[in-house]
């Protein structure tokens, strides 16, 4: 009867992780969970879905969602990769109203920082400043398609590839600028970086999962 409980746990915990990788292909990231300063973090409403295209192509689609009065806009993207990713290269960057916009944004950087949530794998930049009409207004987003290159292209990489948290302890981070009244600095503009953290369930489902797969192998 222990076995056969043991087995049913094993089983139940087997199938929950299963079940998360098999919805984890394409993923979309809050990136309001927390802010980098006196900004509600409430008021950085903006997302990244992921989502990998013939096995060797990132889909990032950054999103901005925040509505008056705060309106920022946003210029930058910040996210991670696992050991199976060793490289992302920049081919396209849609704008979901002004069309093509990449040369608007730098090549993929990789091991930057977004401020006060230490270093992230990799990188999209505005290249050119908050004056540039292509940042990504309220309401609006943008598409990017990144060629990946590392190990997992052997077996077709997901999304589950590109969502992990740093050593900081975050999956993404984005840059929200030109926003209201700076909360800080009174008569100034507002900027801020918004983040994403692991939700516990998560966690908690694939740290479960783990022990009990190690369990039954002892």
């Amino acid at each position: 009867m222990r076995f056969g409980i043991r087995g049913a746990v094993f089983s139940l915990a087997l199938m929950a992780a299963v079940t998360f990788a098999a919805t984890s292909f394409a993923t979309t990231l809050s990136l309001s969970d927390v802010s980098s300063d006196a900004t509600p973090a409430a008021s950085l409403s903006g997302s990244i879905t992921l989502d990998v295209l013939g096995g060797n192509t990132l889909s990032l689609t950054l999103s901005n969602q925040t509505s008056a009065p705060d309106a920022f806009l946003i210029n930058g993207v910040w996210w991670n990769a696992d050991a199976g990713v060793t490289g992302l290269s920049l081919t396209a960057a849609t704008h979901s109203v002004s069309g093509d916009v990449l040369a608007a944004w730098t090549p993929v950087e990789s091991g930057t920082n977004a401020n006060g949530f230490g270093a992230f794998d990799f990188a999209l930049t505005d290249g050119v400043g908050a004056s540039n009409p292509n940042l990504i207004p309220s309401g609006e987003s943008v598409v990017f398609l990144m060629t990946i290159t590392g190990s997992c292209t052997t077996t077709a990489c997901t999304a589950a590839n590109f969502v992990l948290a740093n050593g900081s302890g975050y999956q993404a981070a984005a840059k929200f600028v030109s926003g209201p009244d700076d909360p800080e600095s009174p008569g100034n503009e507002d900027s801020a970086f918004g983040a994403v953290i692991p939700e516990p369930t998560t966690a908690m489902l694939l740290g479960t999962g783990l022990l009990l797969i190690g369990l039954r192998r002892r």
